[in-house]
Protein backbone atom coordinates (compact mmCIF):
# COMPACT_ATOMS: atom_id res chain seq x y z
CA UNK A 1 0.00 0.00 0.00
CA UNK A 2 1.29 3.26 -1.18
CA UNK A 3 1.95 5.93 2.00
CA UNK A 4 -0.53 8.21 -0.36
CA UNK A 5 -3.09 5.64 0.36
CA UNK A 6 -2.54 4.76 3.70
CA UNK A 7 -2.76 8.10 4.05
CA UNK A 8 -5.89 8.89 3.04
CA UNK A 9 -7.70 5.71 4.66
CA UNK A 10 -6.62 7.29 7.51
CA UNK A 11 -7.97 10.41 7.19
CA UNK A 12 -11.13 9.02 6.26
CA UNK A 13 -11.52 7.00 9.11
CA UNK A 14 -10.27 9.74 11.60
CA UNK A 15 -13.45 11.34 10.71
CA UNK A 16 -15.83 8.48 11.27
CA UNK A 17 -16.55 9.72 14.96
CA UNK A 18 -17.49 13.38 14.64
CA UNK A 19 -20.03 15.43 15.96
CA UNK A 20 -21.74 17.79 13.64
CA UNK A 21 -24.24 20.18 14.11
CA UNK A 22 -26.15 21.91 11.52
CA UNK A 23 -27.24 25.32 12.96
CA UNK A 24 -30.13 26.88 10.95
CA UNK A 25 -33.11 29.44 11.82
CA UNK A 26 -35.58 27.51 9.80
CA UNK A 27 -35.68 23.41 9.13
CA UNK A 28 -37.92 21.98 6.62
CA UNK A 29 -36.26 18.67 5.70
CA UNK A 30 -39.98 17.41 3.24
CA UNK A 31 -38.64 20.30 0.90
CA UNK A 32 -35.43 19.20 0.23
CA UNK A 33 -33.29 22.56 0.81
CA UNK A 34 -29.56 22.39 1.21
CA UNK A 35 -29.15 21.31 5.03
CA UNK A 36 -31.23 18.66 4.64
CA UNK A 37 -29.33 16.91 2.34
CA UNK A 38 -26.19 18.04 4.28
CA UNK A 39 -27.19 16.92 7.21
CA UNK A 40 -28.45 13.53 5.27
CA UNK A 41 -24.86 13.05 3.66
CA UNK A 42 -22.97 13.73 6.55
CA UNK A 43 -25.00 11.01 8.34
CA UNK A 44 -24.15 8.75 5.36
CA UNK A 45 -20.73 9.43 5.84
CA UNK A 46 -20.66 8.08 9.23
CA UNK A 47 -20.87 11.50 11.58
CA UNK A 48 -23.20 11.81 14.50
CA UNK A 49 -25.24 14.73 13.35
CA UNK A 50 -27.74 16.64 15.29
CA UNK A 51 -29.67 19.95 13.66
CA UNK A 52 -30.21 22.66 15.63
CA UNK A 53 -33.13 25.21 14.70
CA UNK A 54 -36.39 26.69 15.77
CA UNK A 55 -40.20 25.16 16.64
CA UNK A 56 -41.00 26.78 13.32
CA UNK A 57 -40.93 26.51 9.39
CA UNK A 58 -39.57 29.46 7.16
CA UNK A 59 -42.28 32.49 7.18
CA UNK A 60 -42.73 31.61 2.95
CA UNK A 61 -45.04 34.40 1.68
CA UNK A 62 -48.58 33.46 1.37
CA UNK A 63 -47.79 30.23 3.50
CA UNK A 64 -51.06 29.16 3.88
CA UNK A 65 -51.47 28.72 0.59
CA UNK A 66 -48.31 27.96 -0.70
CA UNK A 67 -46.54 25.36 1.56
CA UNK A 68 -48.54 24.39 4.28
CA UNK A 69 -50.44 21.66 2.27
CA UNK A 70 -46.99 19.96 2.44
CA UNK A 71 -45.86 21.54 5.38
CA UNK A 72 -48.63 21.66 7.69
CA UNK A 73 -48.73 24.46 10.63
CA UNK A 74 -45.76 26.80 10.49
CA UNK A 75 -45.12 26.86 14.25
CA UNK A 76 -44.08 23.81 15.86
CA UNK A 77 -43.38 22.24 19.52
CA UNK A 78 -40.26 22.72 20.83
CA UNK A 79 -38.86 18.89 20.81
CA UNK A 80 -36.01 16.44 20.36
CA UNK A 81 -36.93 13.99 17.11
CA UNK A 82 -34.95 11.52 14.92
CA UNK A 83 -35.37 12.33 11.19
CA UNK A 84 -34.04 9.48 8.78
CA UNK A 85 -30.40 8.89 10.04
CA UNK A 86 -29.51 12.14 11.82
CA UNK A 87 -30.97 14.09 15.06
CA UNK A 88 -32.96 17.49 15.05
CA UNK A 89 -33.53 19.69 18.16
CA UNK A 90 -36.21 22.26 17.90
CA UNK A 91 -35.34 24.98 20.53
CA UNK A 92 -38.16 27.81 21.57
CA UNK A 93 -38.08 30.79 19.83
CA UNK A 94 -37.97 33.61 22.06
CA UNK A 95 -37.49 36.45 19.15
CA UNK A 96 -38.52 36.10 15.25
CA UNK A 97 -37.06 39.50 12.82
CA UNK A 98 -37.44 39.28 9.52
CA UNK A 99 -36.66 36.16 9.19
CA UNK A 100 -33.94 35.43 11.80
CA UNK A 101 -34.46 33.68 14.96
CA UNK A 102 -33.19 34.03 18.76
CA UNK A 103 -32.99 30.60 19.73
CA UNK A 104 -33.99 29.84 23.38
CA UNK A 105 -30.89 27.46 24.99
CA UNK A 106 -28.67 27.57 21.98
CA UNK A 107 -25.37 27.58 24.08
CA UNK A 108 -26.43 25.03 26.86
CA UNK A 109 -27.30 22.46 23.67
CA UNK A 110 -24.45 23.06 21.88
CA UNK A 111 -22.24 22.48 25.00
CA UNK A 112 -24.36 19.29 26.10
CA UNK A 113 -23.09 18.11 22.42
CA UNK A 114 -19.87 18.78 22.57
CA UNK A 115 -19.34 19.05 18.36
CA UNK A 116 -16.55 19.08 16.84
CA UNK A 117 -17.95 20.93 13.84
CA UNK A 118 -20.85 23.46 14.05
CA UNK A 119 -21.99 24.20 10.08
CA UNK A 120 -24.28 27.50 10.71
CA UNK A 121 -25.89 28.24 7.59
CA UNK A 122 -26.77 32.01 6.46
CA UNK A 123 -23.78 34.62 8.19
CA UNK A 124 -26.37 37.58 8.75
CA UNK A 125 -28.43 35.66 11.61
CA UNK A 126 -28.20 35.91 15.40
CA UNK A 127 -27.61 31.75 15.86
CA UNK A 128 -24.12 32.20 13.54
CA UNK A 129 -22.58 35.46 15.77
CA UNK A 130 -23.62 32.89 18.98
CA UNK A 131 -21.80 30.06 17.57
CA UNK A 132 -18.95 32.22 16.53
CA UNK A 133 -19.05 33.64 20.50
CA UNK A 134 -19.30 30.19 22.15
CA UNK A 135 -16.06 29.51 19.87
CA UNK A 136 -14.19 31.19 22.36
CA UNK A 137 -14.51 28.86 24.96
CA UNK A 138 -14.97 25.57 23.24
CA UNK A 139 -12.81 23.23 21.12
CA UNK A 140 -15.21 22.89 17.40
CA UNK A 141 -14.52 24.49 14.19
CA UNK A 142 -16.66 26.73 12.82
CA UNK A 143 -18.09 26.74 9.33
CA UNK A 144 -20.51 29.41 7.99
CA UNK A 145 -22.44 30.42 4.63
CA UNK A 146 -24.36 32.28 2.74
CA UNK A 147 -27.36 31.51 0.28
CA UNK A 148 -28.01 35.28 -0.32
CA UNK A 149 -28.17 37.10 -3.66
CA UNK A 150 -28.24 40.85 -4.73
CA UNK A 151 -31.73 40.40 -6.60
CA UNK A 152 -33.29 39.12 -3.25
CA UNK A 153 -31.78 41.66 -0.79
CA UNK A 154 -33.85 43.45 2.09
CA UNK A 155 -32.22 46.78 1.43
CA UNK A 156 -34.80 48.84 4.05
CA UNK A 157 -33.77 51.00 7.10
CA UNK A 158 -34.38 48.15 9.34
CA UNK A 159 -32.12 45.86 7.81
CA UNK A 160 -29.59 48.40 7.26
CA UNK A 161 -29.61 48.97 10.91
CA UNK A 162 -29.47 45.58 11.94
CA UNK A 163 -26.02 44.81 9.66
CA UNK A 164 -24.65 48.00 11.03
CA UNK A 165 -25.61 47.47 14.92
CA UNK A 166 -24.00 43.55 14.87
CA UNK A 167 -20.33 42.72 14.25
CA UNK A 168 -20.77 40.32 11.73
CA UNK A 169 -16.64 40.83 11.63
CA UNK A 170 -16.17 38.88 14.34
CA UNK A 171 -16.94 36.13 12.21
CA UNK A 172 -14.61 35.90 10.13
CA UNK A 173 -12.08 35.94 12.64
CA UNK A 174 -13.56 33.02 14.45
CA UNK A 175 -14.92 30.70 11.12
CA UNK A 176 -12.40 28.01 9.60
CA UNK A 177 -14.06 28.04 6.36
CA UNK A 178 -16.52 30.83 4.92
CA UNK A 179 -18.42 29.54 1.98
CA UNK A 180 -20.67 30.93 -0.49
CA UNK A 181 -22.96 28.21 -2.47
CA UNK A 182 -23.17 30.60 -5.33
CA UNK A 183 -20.50 32.92 -7.26
CA UNK A 184 -22.73 35.51 -6.56
CA UNK A 185 -23.24 34.53 -3.25
CA UNK A 186 -19.15 35.01 -2.93
CA UNK A 187 -19.27 38.43 -4.56
CA UNK A 188 -22.69 39.16 -1.82
CA UNK A 189 -20.32 37.90 1.08
CA UNK A 190 -17.07 40.12 -0.22
CA UNK A 191 -19.20 43.31 -0.77
CA UNK A 192 -21.80 42.93 1.97
CA UNK A 193 -19.64 42.08 4.87
CA UNK A 194 -15.95 43.23 3.71
CA UNK A 195 -14.56 39.96 3.96
CA UNK A 196 -11.58 39.36 1.75
CA UNK A 197 -12.10 37.58 -1.07
CA UNK A 198 -9.53 34.65 -0.39
CA UNK A 199 -10.95 33.83 2.89
CA UNK A 200 -14.13 32.58 1.36
CA UNK A 201 -14.94 29.81 -0.95
CA UNK A 202 -17.85 28.80 -2.93
CA UNK A 203 -19.17 25.28 -2.42
CA UNK A 204 -22.36 25.08 -4.21
CA UNK A 205 -25.81 23.73 -3.90
CA UNK A 206 -26.30 20.31 -5.53
CA UNK A 207 -28.46 17.38 -6.49
CA UNK A 208 -28.50 13.87 -4.57
CA UNK A 209 -27.69 12.15 -7.51
CA UNK A 210 -28.49 8.78 -6.53
CA UNK A 211 -31.93 9.70 -6.26
CA UNK A 212 -32.58 12.31 -9.06
CA UNK A 213 -31.57 9.71 -12.20
CA UNK A 214 -33.55 10.08 -15.29
CA UNK A 215 -36.21 7.08 -15.45
CA UNK A 216 -37.03 7.40 -19.37
CA UNK A 217 -40.13 4.36 -18.17
CA UNK A 218 -41.16 6.78 -15.49
CA UNK A 219 -41.67 9.59 -17.05
CA UNK A 220 -43.47 8.36 -20.13
CA UNK A 221 -46.01 6.82 -17.32
CA UNK A 222 -46.22 10.43 -16.23
CA UNK A 223 -47.35 11.66 -19.44
CA UNK A 224 -49.58 8.83 -19.51
CA UNK A 225 -51.57 9.76 -16.15
CA UNK A 226 -51.49 13.42 -16.78
CA UNK A 227 -52.53 13.76 -20.16
CA UNK A 228 -49.36 15.15 -21.76
CA UNK A 229 -48.51 14.68 -25.22
CA UNK A 230 -45.72 12.14 -25.89
CA UNK A 231 -44.81 14.09 -29.25
CA UNK A 232 -44.67 17.65 -27.73
CA UNK A 233 -41.38 19.59 -26.02
CA UNK A 234 -42.39 19.78 -22.42
CA UNK A 235 -41.56 22.72 -21.13
CA UNK A 236 -41.77 22.54 -17.33
CA UNK A 237 -41.30 25.40 -14.03
CA UNK A 238 -41.16 23.58 -10.56
CA UNK A 239 -41.55 26.14 -7.42
CA UNK A 240 -43.54 28.47 -6.12
CA UNK A 241 -45.66 30.54 -8.84
CA UNK A 242 -45.23 34.17 -7.23
CA UNK A 243 -44.62 37.46 -8.92
CA UNK A 244 -41.07 37.42 -7.34
CA UNK A 245 -40.01 34.24 -9.18
CA UNK A 246 -41.91 35.40 -12.42
CA UNK A 247 -43.24 31.58 -14.36
CA UNK A 248 -45.45 34.33 -16.15
CA UNK A 249 -42.19 35.33 -17.83
CA UNK A 250 -42.37 31.83 -19.27
CA UNK A 251 -45.77 32.92 -20.83
CA UNK A 252 -44.44 36.28 -22.23
CA UNK A 253 -41.26 34.76 -23.80
CA UNK A 254 -43.62 31.89 -26.01
CA UNK A 255 -46.31 34.71 -27.09
CA UNK A 256 -43.76 36.52 -29.11
CA UNK A 257 -42.94 33.83 -30.57
CA UNK A 258 -46.24 32.32 -30.82
CA UNK A 259 -46.15 31.21 -34.71
CA UNK A 260 -43.31 29.18 -34.62
CA UNK A 261 -44.07 26.79 -31.50
CA UNK A 262 -47.79 26.67 -32.18
CA UNK A 263 -49.04 23.17 -31.51
CA UNK A 264 -45.54 21.72 -30.73
CA UNK A 265 -45.27 22.54 -26.77
CA UNK A 266 -46.76 21.74 -23.52
CA UNK A 267 -46.21 23.87 -20.71
CA UNK A 268 -45.88 22.31 -17.22
CA UNK A 269 -45.92 24.26 -14.07
CA UNK A 270 -45.55 22.76 -10.63
CA UNK A 271 -46.15 24.56 -7.51
CA UNK A 272 -48.58 26.50 -5.19
CA UNK A 273 -49.38 29.74 -5.87
CA UNK A 274 -49.34 32.80 -3.66
CA UNK A 275 -53.02 34.25 -3.52
CA UNK A 276 -52.05 38.10 -5.13
CA UNK A 277 -50.78 36.29 -7.89
CA UNK A 278 -53.46 33.59 -8.81
CA UNK A 279 -56.10 35.96 -10.76
CA UNK A 280 -52.78 37.45 -13.00
CA UNK A 281 -50.99 34.39 -13.70
CA UNK A 282 -54.30 33.02 -14.94
CA UNK A 283 -54.97 35.69 -17.17
CA UNK A 284 -51.10 35.22 -18.72
CA UNK A 285 -52.09 31.53 -19.29
CA UNK A 286 -55.00 32.21 -21.31
CA UNK A 287 -52.55 33.81 -23.71
CA UNK A 288 -51.42 30.43 -24.44
CA UNK A 289 -55.02 29.15 -25.76
CA UNK A 290 -54.52 27.51 -29.05
CA UNK A 291 -50.42 27.69 -28.98
CA UNK A 292 -49.96 25.07 -26.02
CA UNK A 293 -51.17 22.48 -23.62
CA UNK A 294 -50.93 23.91 -20.10
CA UNK A 295 -50.74 21.82 -17.51
CA UNK A 296 -51.21 22.77 -13.59
CA UNK A 297 -49.79 20.40 -10.63
CA UNK A 298 -49.80 21.68 -7.12
CA UNK A 299 -46.04 21.08 -4.78
CA UNK A 300 -45.10 18.25 -4.77
CA UNK A 301 -42.20 16.49 -2.06
CA UNK A 302 -38.61 16.50 -3.57
CA UNK A 303 -38.53 12.73 -4.52
CA UNK A 304 -41.61 13.50 -6.73
CA UNK A 305 -39.96 15.30 -8.79
CA UNK A 306 -37.89 13.10 -10.30
CA UNK A 307 -40.54 11.09 -12.49
CA UNK A 308 -41.56 14.88 -13.37
CA UNK A 309 -38.06 15.76 -15.11
CA UNK A 310 -37.57 12.33 -16.34
CA UNK A 311 -40.22 13.50 -18.92
CA UNK A 312 -39.28 17.29 -19.33
CA UNK A 313 -37.64 18.08 -22.11
CA UNK A 314 -36.34 21.82 -20.93
CA UNK A 315 -36.60 23.22 -17.52
CA UNK A 316 -36.60 27.09 -17.16
CA UNK A 317 -36.49 29.38 -14.25
CA UNK A 318 -37.09 32.68 -15.47
CA UNK A 319 -36.33 34.82 -12.24
CA UNK A 320 -34.00 34.30 -9.07
CA UNK A 321 -32.58 31.50 -7.91
CA UNK A 322 -33.89 27.19 -7.40
CA UNK A 323 -31.85 24.42 -6.29
CA UNK A 324 -34.63 22.57 -8.60
CA UNK A 325 -32.42 23.56 -11.31
CA UNK A 326 -29.72 21.09 -10.45
CA UNK A 327 -31.58 18.52 -9.67
CA UNK A 328 -33.08 18.94 -13.05
CA UNK A 329 -29.79 18.94 -14.67
CA UNK A 330 -29.13 15.47 -12.95
CA UNK A 331 -31.94 13.95 -14.82
CA UNK A 332 -30.64 15.05 -18.24
CA UNK A 333 -32.61 18.36 -18.64
CA UNK A 334 -31.00 21.48 -20.45
CA UNK A 335 -31.86 24.56 -18.41
CA UNK A 336 -32.56 28.19 -18.56
CA UNK A 337 -31.82 30.17 -16.01
CA UNK A 338 -30.93 33.87 -15.08
CA UNK A 339 -27.05 35.05 -15.98
CA UNK A 340 -25.92 35.68 -12.24
CA UNK A 341 -25.80 31.71 -11.52
CA UNK A 342 -22.49 31.27 -13.53
CA UNK A 343 -21.50 28.18 -12.11
CA UNK A 344 -24.79 26.22 -13.41
CA UNK A 345 -24.17 26.60 -17.36
CA UNK A 346 -20.16 26.18 -17.22
CA UNK A 347 -20.22 23.10 -19.20
CA UNK A 348 -23.07 24.05 -22.42
CA UNK A 349 -25.37 22.31 -20.68
CA UNK A 350 -28.29 25.68 -21.16
CA UNK A 351 -28.68 29.00 -21.60
CA UNK A 352 -28.54 31.94 -19.41
CA UNK A 353 -30.55 34.91 -19.87
CA UNK A 354 -30.93 38.19 -18.07
CA UNK A 355 -33.38 38.50 -15.45
CA UNK A 356 -37.05 40.17 -16.94
CA UNK A 357 -35.34 39.96 -20.92
CA UNK A 358 -38.24 38.99 -22.35
CA UNK A 359 -36.52 38.69 -25.97
CA UNK A 360 -33.51 36.46 -24.81
CA UNK A 361 -35.74 34.08 -22.69
CA UNK A 362 -37.89 33.76 -26.58
CA UNK A 363 -34.82 32.99 -28.03
CA UNK A 364 -33.56 30.60 -25.71
CA UNK A 365 -36.76 28.78 -25.59
CA UNK A 366 -36.80 28.54 -29.58
CA UNK A 367 -33.54 27.63 -30.10
CA UNK A 368 -33.74 24.60 -27.89
CA UNK A 369 -37.63 24.13 -28.82
CA UNK A 370 -36.51 23.43 -32.76
CA UNK A 371 -32.89 21.64 -31.57
CA UNK A 372 -33.40 17.82 -30.15
CA UNK A 373 -30.32 17.32 -30.74
CA UNK A 374 -28.93 20.02 -28.84
CA UNK A 375 -31.38 19.10 -26.10
CA UNK A 376 -29.70 15.85 -25.81
CA UNK A 377 -26.31 17.05 -25.55
CA UNK A 378 -26.95 19.58 -23.47
CA UNK A 379 -28.71 16.91 -20.87
CA UNK A 380 -26.24 14.90 -21.37
CA UNK A 381 -23.09 17.43 -20.57
CA UNK A 382 -25.97 18.86 -17.45
CA UNK A 383 -25.56 15.43 -16.08
CA UNK A 384 -21.51 15.14 -16.46
CA UNK A 385 -21.55 18.65 -14.75
CA UNK A 386 -23.55 17.36 -11.80
CA UNK A 387 -21.08 14.56 -11.57
CA UNK A 388 -18.32 16.71 -11.36
CA UNK A 389 -19.25 19.27 -9.34
CA UNK A 390 -22.62 19.55 -7.87
CA UNK A 391 -23.17 16.08 -5.88
CA UNK A 392 -23.65 16.35 -2.44
CA UNK A 393 -21.33 13.66 -1.37
CA UNK A 394 -18.75 15.62 -2.83
CA UNK A 395 -20.40 19.45 -1.76
CA UNK A 396 -20.55 17.39 1.81
CA UNK A 397 -16.94 16.60 2.21
CA UNK A 398 -16.17 19.94 1.08
CA UNK A 399 -18.00 21.71 4.20
CA UNK A 400 -15.73 19.35 6.78
CA UNK A 401 -12.59 19.06 5.03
Amino acid sequence: MTLLKRFTIISKQEQISMKIIHLISYFQPQLGYQEYFLAKEHSKMGHDVTVVTSDRYFPFPDYENTVKPILGNRILKPSVSTYESFKIIRLPTLIEFSCRVWLTGLEKTIREIQPDIIISHTIGNFNTLRAANLKASMNFRLVTDEHMLWSEENNSFLARAYYTLFDFKKILKRADKVVGVADECVEYIVKKYKFPRNKVEMIPLGADAELFQKNAAAGLQFRKKHNIDPDKVLITYTGKLTYAKGPHNIIAALDTIKEQVKGKIALLFVGNSETAYIDFFEEQVQKMAGIADIHRLPAVKNPELVEIYSTTDIAVWPRQASMSMIEAMSCEVPIICCDFLTERYQNDNGIAVKEDDIDALAKALLILISDPIRRKQMGQNALALVKQKFDWRIIAEKFIS
